[in-house]
Formats: C-alpha cells, structure tokens, sequence
C-alpha cells in the first residue's frame, strides 16, 4: 500500500532533488520517495542540503495524473470535491454555465472541460499574479459557454447545482 503526502521543500532541496532526477532519468517524485523511504529522523540531523524536510509539496512531483482527469481507477474523494468544485463553479458563473445540460456527467469531454476549468479558477484565485491569466480564463469560459449554447439540449433541461446523482458517485 502507498499513501501520498504533501510537503514544502527549499529550493535547495528541489534543486537537488532535480538534479539527481535529471541525472538518473527518472521522475522527481522517484527520487524523492526513495530518499524518504531510506532516512529515518536521526538520519536528518544538520542542516545539510541532502537532508530532505517533513514535508512534500505535492504541486511539484511530476508523475502523477492532471488535477482536472479523474483518477484511472477512480477516486470517490476526487469525484465528491469536483462535483462541489462544479457547482460553485456554476454558482459564481451562472450565466456562462447556463447552458449546461442535465446530464453533463456523462459526457467525458463536458467533465473534463469543467474541471479544467475549476482547476484554473483555483489557480488562478490561490497562486496567479498576471492578470493575463484571468482574462484567458473569462475568455475559454466565454467559449466553453458558447460550445453549450450551439449543443442547445432539445428538451433536457438545464442543470440545477445540487447532489451528486447516484451514477457519479458510483
């Protein structure tokens, strides 16, 4: 079994840490794993470089899937946060959203355009300093809006944020 742990490193670590990825070939996440796996505390005393900290930034190992594609083998913790990501989403931008069809769930290219979205939006909120990264995001989310506008939805009726229907929770 393996768990995932999130941790801050200083620069020098990561340097270090990248390089030895770097020189070795393999991911960053790699290299780090083994040398937490191979330290115990006593081993960490010092302020030396090679000393790796506590904690793990996980924004900074390489390996691992896009925030916004659902785990392969599925991930009920992933899939709870973005439907509540999704629907706050909607309620801060309910008239770019409101073209959105019951249903979306079941649409591959529609989820994972939404939780593109909702992993840029918290970016963008948490961690941007370039307005420039605002406006290309209201500009994909005007686009986004216009792709569900042509789809149009015939008789299905606009999505209404609330629970998560039992098929995505599944």
């Amino acid at each position: 079994m393996s768990q995932r742990l999130k941790i801050t490193l200083s620069d020098a670590v990561m340097a270090e840490l990248r390089g030895a990825a770097e020189r070795d070939g393999v991911p960053i996440a790699r290299v780090a794993a083994e040398r937490l796996s191979h330290t115990t505390p006593s081993d960490r005393s010092g302020d030396s470089v090679s000393s790796l900290p506590a904690l793990i930034d996980d924004d900074l190992i390489d390996d691992r899937h896009a925030p916004w594609i659902e785990p392969v083998m599925g991930d009920l913790g992933w899939r709870r946060r973005m439907w509540g990501s999704i629907a706050a989403l909607h309620g801060r931008y309910p008239r770019q959203l409101a073209y959105l069809r019951d249903g979306w769930w079941k649409d591959s290219s529609h989820v994972e355009a939404l939780c593109a979205l909702v992993v840029w939006r918290d970016w963008i909120d948490v961690a941007a300093e370039d307005p420039r990264h605002e406006l290309a995001f209201q500009a994909q989310l005007a686009d986004f809006s216009h792709q569900l506008r042509q789809e149009g939805g015939g008789v299905t009726p606009a999505w209404k944020p609330g629970a998560a229907p039992p098929e995505w929770l599944a």
